[in-house]
């Protein structure tokens, strides 16, 4: 009898000790792998993949995001026919601080990195052998009728507040809204020296062809991200 005494004593101490072993409490303690689906309705469409890990202070998370687009599967009639060979890429760093550390609730602030990145293949006069003269203008020897390559970079910076709950046993919904500030830089690449295009502004789009540095302008940024955690 007392064998059997001291066993229920055991087992109930392990029961116990057992329990207050502390678990993840936030959703930023597991990895999450995540989808971003308003990314193929952008006009840059890329289909969007990210990964959220957390730091040694599980209040803190690095998310690494990577798309890719290309016009073939962008979701726009227009934006198809009118740009068939424009392919995106979007490369986004963001690291997070959780306010809360319950496992179904957890707002969160962030701070964000982006950079994007458009290459386009398009046909367009070019001025050869061109000097600047004294008012800016370009005198170019002769034109020539070439394919050219469109690259537009586009570097942003935003915070942002967003709020990630669980759905069920392992996915996870992230909500988000934030501002911050982008510049542009436009160029064409394998153009020789002393060339000359003149490029033009869409300002249905907000597309500039035009090569050079563009002043940062304010940039907002709101969406979800669907995530299933590890």
């Amino acid at each position: 009898m007392r064998e059997c005494w001291l066993s229920i004593c055991l087992a109930f101490i392990a029961t116990t000790a057992q329990a207050q072993v502390p678990r993840p409490d936030t959703l930023g303690s597991v990895i999450i792998l995540k989808i971003t689906p308003l990314a193929l309705f952008d006009l840059d469409n890329t289909v969007q993949l990210g990964v959220e890990v957390p730091l040694k202070n599980p209040a803190w998370t690095l998310q690494q995001e990577v798309g890719y687009g290309h016009s073939a599967f962008n979701l726009w009639y227009s934006e198809r026919q009118r740009y068939p060979d424009r392919e995106t890429w979007r490369f986004r760093t963001q690291i997070r601080y959780y306010f809360l550390k319950q496992n179904r609730n957890s707002p969160y602030m962030a701070g964000e990195y982006l950079l994007k990145k458009n290459m386009e293949g398009k046909y367009r006069s070019v001025g050869m052998d061109c000097a600047t003269d004294q008012f800016g203008g370009q005198n170019c020897a002769y034109f020539q009728n070439r394919r050219v390559h469109l690259a537009r970079f586009v570097n942003a910076f935003h915070l942002k507040l967003g709020w990630q709950f669980s759905i069920g046993n392992r996915m996870a919904l992230d909500t988000y809204a934030g501002a911050g500030i982008r510049a542009l830089q436009v160029k064409y690449v394998g153009l020789p020296p002393n060339s000359f295009f003149n490029g033009r502004r869409d300002f249905l789009t907000f597309r500039i062809d035009t090569p050079g540095r563009y002043q940062p302008t304010p940039s907002l940024s709101a969406g979800f991200h669907i995530g299933w955690r590890l």
